[in-house]
């Protein structure tokens, strides 16, 4: 188990003026040497930074966040842990959402604020090929494991929520994870906030999910497929998977028709606002390379 350092280390601090002088001399590469706009080449540095650095062996950590092995998700759930093949993942321990909108009475806001980190970490190793136990997760909350075992239950019997652990991996389809379920009521006519409740989790949160739900489902329409749908949004292929699974089992449903208006409305307005930051960079370095002249 590896924690992460402090962000104001002089370890980190190092690594980050390389990362930053590195992705400056490539944005100049990029500019000068192929042609591209700073806007383009601004976007080719952090897409070339989020595909090396996926891996999460290479990757620096975020605030909260910390590196965990796991049981690969390839590895069947019946195998003895001693021969399964392990990965690394990285795991958001910590993070602003799990205080908010909680219930006022203390011991079930404990609850709530442990199965939302419950949930969250472990669709985080699934979605990196990594599968958590009960036992990782009792050890990674400082629970017992029977705790674990009860919140695993009880998101199941009454969220109809699936934790992607070890154990359930057989279980798990793209409207039955954390996300996947907001999804699926929101398409069933709820608002955000009544989402929230329905999951016991926090309105930003929900608002996230389905803000990245919406970018899906409006470029697998437009035919995108699951990797081109992942760099556009910047989510995980497994995520984009996830979703576009959940745009396909959705299309029947009686309120879909109107969501998908929403959906289109929402996808246009972000996209037509990121071609005309990609054109306004274009004209301001094409005005700059004439004035240079």
């Amino acid at each position: 188990m590896s924690v992460k350092v402090s962000p104001s280390s002089p370890e980190c601090q190092e690594r980050r003026l390389k990362l930053k002088t590195l992705g400056q001399q490539m944005q100049q590469v990029a500019v000068h040497g192929a042609g591209l706009s700073p806007w383009e080449a601004d976007v080719l540095v952090g897409e070339i930074t989020r595909v090396y650095f996926s891996d999460p062996e290479l990757r620096g950590l975020s605030t909260g966040q910390m590196k965990y092995s796991c049981v690969s998700a390839s590895e069947g759930a019946g195998k003895p842990l001693a021969d399964c093949s392990m990965t690394t993942v990285l795991l958001t321990m910590v993070d602003p959402e799990d205080r908010l909108d909680l219930p006022s009475n203390g011991k079930l806001a404990s609850v709530h604020r442990r199965r939302r980190k419950l949930v969250r970490i472990a669709e985080e190793a699934r979605e990196q090929g990594g599968l958590l136990s009960q036992e990782d997760l009792a050890a990674l909350l400082t629970a017992d494991v029977r705790t674990i075992r009860r919140d695993v239950r009880d998101l199941r019997s009454e969220d109809g929520i699936v934790v992607p652990t070890r154990g359930q991996q057989k279980d798990i389809g793209p409207g039955v994870t954390h996300r996947g379920q907001a999804v699926r009521h929101w398409l069933e006519g709820k608002e955000p906030v009544e989402v929230a409740r329905a999951i016991n989790h926090s309105i930003g949160s929900v608002e996230n999910y389905l803000e990245k739900f919406k970018r899906v489902a409006y470029l697998r329409g437009k035919g995108f497929d699951d990797f081109q749908i992942a760099l556009a949004v910047g989510i995980s292929v497994a995520a984009a998977k996830t979703y576009s699974a959940i745009y396909g089992e959705s299309k029947g449903r009686p309120f879909f028709a109107s969501r998908m208006a929403e959906i289109d409305l929402v996808g246009e307005q972000h996209y037509l606002a990121a071609d005309e930051k990609k054109d306004s960079a274009s004209r301001s370095s094409s005005s700059s390379a004439g004035r240079s002249r």
